[in-house]
């Protein structure tokens, strides 16, 4: 009794005899054999995402004494072998349901399991069926080869790189994070297709986070987050240079600040001095976009002392800039009565928006009473009878105005009836 496995390899390919059984009964057998095996089933095509499990198939009908093997024909590689499993992986496993349904599993596939596998019975005429397994892989980033969070100067040109690899090979797509649009040159557009994302120019309205997006059909798709800074000098502006507040109140002063990389920022006082957060002043910076930022100054309480001019630094690594606004005192806000009874008060602050003076005003000369004699109060400031003389004299000038109208148009009217007579008279002698 002898088992012969005999493989042999020729330049024009793979020629591969498997022979086995006992020596000495294989004529014999071969000859008693009426019928030969067949394959009730053909290998399907299975296509598999990498790293799960799949199962080939093979349907013999008939077996008999012969012997099924596996092998893959793309590597030449002999997997199985009756119930033996011949290759080291231990990733391969064989399977039979009462010989007639032989099962390859194979766990945890891999890109390099895809290709052909021949089903093979040792007949005299060797006899064998092929299937195919496709392997696709997810998209995955060569991390070596993609860009990760750029910094730059604004003004040069930059280029982010994504680069993703999988099977089928797959397509990237890159897109802002925030939605907004790409300023490409003069033209805008929501996504770019392509491993690299190039801006020339770049500015600071280029600065956030980019998206790069790799997707071929297989889940999950996959996306890296690159952010973008454009580092430029700070710069600041003012809404309001000229601040007026009454004594005894609180205030807020405030500065716009625009910096990458981020900027260390105080205030000073006239004279240099640096204000520090305490009982009187409380300082803020609050964040609105990636790159501005609102510097505050909450002042509680003001005093005399408290009224000169403030100033509002910045700096970073590129430089620094700063930007004064004045406070200045103005009095109490002024209220009158209307006819409700419900107070209304006029502010008298003054500022300054982009050089243009806004909500200014003119105060009104007051009397001074107090010079005078208390007997002379009553004749001298008599608010209701000064109002009431007022209204009659409006009265007399509005009767004068209706009566000089109806005196016109009197005197047109008896023009215009002595022209149509005169106009009548003509005619009839005319005719006449």
């Amino acid at each position: 009794m002898k088992m012969i496995l005999e493989i042999r390899i020729y330049q024009q390919g793979l020629f591969l005899i498997l022979f086995f059984g006992f020596v000495r009964n294989v004529t014999s057998t071969q000859q008693s054999t009426a019928v030969e095996p067949t394959f009730a089933e053909p290998i399907p095509n299975i296509t598999v995402t990498a790293g799960r499990n799949v199962s080939l198939p093979c349907v013999v009908d008939n077996l008999q004494n012969y012997r099924v093997a596996w092998i893959h024909k793309n590597r030449y590689t002999l997997l199985t072998l009756q119930n033996r499993v011949i290759t080291r992986s231990s990733r391969y496993k064989v399977s039979h349901n009462s010989h007639r349904t032989w099962w390859l599993h194979i766990t945890n596939v891999q890109e390099r399991d895809r290709g052909e596998y021949m089903c093979q019975i040792n007949t005299v005429k060797m006899m064998k069926q092929v299937g195919y397994l496709e392997v696709v892989v997810p998209p995955y980033l060569d991390e070596e080869l993609t860009s990760s969070d750029t910094d730059v100067r604004e003004g040069t040109d930059v280029s982010l790189r994504c680069v993703a690899k999988g099977s089928p090979e797959p397509e990237v797509t890159w897109r802002r994070e925030d939605g907004q649009e790409i300023s490409i040159g003069k033209s805008k557009v929501t996504n770019i297709r392509g491993s690299y994302l190039n801006i020339t120019k770049v500015s600071r309205l280029h600065m956030g986070a980019y998206l790069c997006i790799a997707s071929n059909g297989v889940a999950p798709s996959l996306s890296k987050r690159i952010l973008l800074g454009v580092s430029f000098t700070p710069m600041i502006w003012i809404p309001n240079q000229l601040v007026g507040a009454p004594i005894a109140t609180d205030i807020l002063l405030q500065c716009n600040l625009e910096s990458h990389p981020r900027s260390v920022t105080y205030w000073i006082r006239e004279g240099g001095v640096m204000v520090l957060t305490n009982m009187k002043y409380k300082t803020e910076v609050q964040p609105t976009v990636l790159y501005k930022v609102q510097l505050k100054l909450y002042i509680h309480n003001l005093e005399p002392e408290d009224y000169g001019s403030y100033t509002c630094v910045a700096k970073n690594s590129l430089g620094e800039t700063e930007g004064t606004i004045r406070l200045y005192e103005i009095p109490p806000p002024s209220s009158i009565v209307n006819a409700q009874g419900e107070d209304i008060f006029h502010s008298k602050s003054e500022k300054l928006r982009n050089g243009h003076q806004q909500n200014s005003y003119k105060k009104h000369e007051e009397k001074d009473y107090s010079s005078q004699d208390p007997s002379d109060h009553h004749s001298s400031f008599q608010p209701k009878e000064e109002f009431s003389q007022i209204l009659k004299t409006k009265d007399v000038e509005s009767n004068l105005a209706r009566r000089s109208t109806h005196s016109r148009l009197h005197c047109l009217s008896s023009i215009l009836f002595l022209v149509m007579l005169y106009l009548h008279q003509n005619f009839v002698l005319n005719i006449s």
